[in-house]
């Protein structure tokens, strides 16, 4: 048992290795399924903000990106309802404003994806509540 917790490390630090440099070669590695858990740690900030309470409703949805993306999409769901696509018109650049319908209280979230001029993709969630 001795010697199997050193080959357990070792084995353990090589792999991380090798993780980190794919990604050191690769600058876009992970982007094709990222999804944003924490948005300012990965770079990506949105109003609202995932988690947020305020007693007003937001009459807009924006997000600013650490490089050009366009926002391909966003959807809208309220409640559990069903999701509805909420109309998106962005440029590529990074940051983007949509408009959005009125909203009442409770729970909704807004799913979003965009794309870089290289293919890459990104996509995240805010999940908000209105009191």
């Amino acid at each position: 048992m001795r010697n199997f917790i050193p080959f357990a490390i070792a084995a353990a630090m090589l792999v991380s290795a090798g993780a980190a440099s794919a990604q050191a070669a690769d600058p876009h590695a992970g982007h094709g399924a990222m999804v944003m858990a924490a948005p300012a740690s990965a770079g990506v900030v949105t109003s609202p903000a995932d988690g947020s309470m305020s007693s007003s409703a937001p009459t807009a949805f924006s997000i600013t990106f650490p490089h050009a993306m366009t926002l391909k999409s966003l959807t809208l769901a309220t409640d559990g309802g069903r999701p509805a696509a909420v109309p998106v018109q962005a440029a590529a650049g990074t940051k983007a404003t949509v408009s959005l319908p009125a909203l009442g209280k409770g729970n909704h979230v807004l799913a979003w994806s965009a794309e870089g001029a290289d293919g890459h993709a990104m996509s995240g969630v805010a999940r908000f509540m209105v009191h």
